[in-house]
């Protein structure tokens, strides 16, 4: 396992905004464009700065990965991050499938007049495969999620956790496994008017999860600000650990 608070030059009781001012700092110096001449020591830097990024700067994940650091649980060779063991290049493909984590990266760089645009990810994070983007509207540029669902770990693994789960939740208290596959999460846009922003309303919502189309009603509190991002447990893609919905709140004049 590797220790991304390490990489990240941060202590492991680093808040949310110590772990992105980090993060960005540490990019803007090992970002290729700003080493020339030592471009492939540069890449195999960025690429690890923003591996650590991809599971530290995600709440959810990071408190997966802490609690496999306290478990003590490391040296299995895969790479710890979002609820299940996989590669680096998986790593980036989860959270590249985030298409607002993603429009702030590009927005960070390009400030910055450095490369991040589709050619250079797809070079730098996936060697080149041509990895799909999204056509959703408003979404141009963004990763899909789909490669990285259906990943299982060897069966030995998995055979491995049972054992190790139902021990850790014996003398732990720990709950859930990295081995118990964890269905992709799922983004969806709420719109809102400036009237019901202000004084709270009920949204009635419509999305695909995995080719099935799901209806919803969502409460939305009064106040709401643009940008606010609601987390539905469970409601994402199917996997033994049920992925998330995430509604991200747009308001129009």
């Amino acid at each position: 396992m590797k220790d991304y608070y390490s990489i990240l030059g941060i202590s492991p009781g680093a808040s949310q905004e110590e772990i992105k001012h980090s993060f960005r700092d540490l990019a803007m110096k090992y970002h290729p464009d700003r080493n020339p001449g030592n471009e492939k020591v540069a890449e195999e830097k960025f690429k690890e700065i923003n591996e650590a990024y991809a599971v530290l700067g995600e709440e959810s994940k990071r408190r997966e990965y802490d609690q496999m650091r306290r478990a003590g649980f490391a040296g299995y060779g895969a790479q710890y991050a979002g609820g299940r063991y996989y590669s680096q290049e998986q790593v980036f493909r989860d959270a590249f499938a985030n298409p607002y984590v993603f429009q702030e990266l590009i927005r960070m760089f390009q400030e910055a007049s450095l490369r991040f645009d589709k050619g250079f990810v797809d070079n730098m994070f996936f060697g080149g495969k041509g990895y799909a983007f999204s056509s959703q509207p408003g979404w141009a540029g963004q990763f899909t999620s789909s490669p990285s669902r259906g990943y299982k770990p060897p069966l030995l693994l998995r055979l491995m956790g049972k054992v190790a789960n139902f021990t850790l939740k014996k003398i732990l208290g720990f709950r859930g496994f990295p081995w118990q596959v964890k269905g992709g999460d799922l983004y969806h846009e709420v719109s809102l008017s400036l009237k019901e922003a202000a004084v709270g309303c009920e949204k009635k919502i419509k999305y695909n999860r995995g080719g099935e189309k799901k209806r919803l009603v969502v409460k939305v509190p009064p106040g709401v600000a643009q940008g606010t991002r609601i987390r539905l447990r469970g409601m994402g893609l199917q996997g033994q650990i049920p992925g998330d919905l995430y509604l991200t709140v747009r308001i129009s004049g």
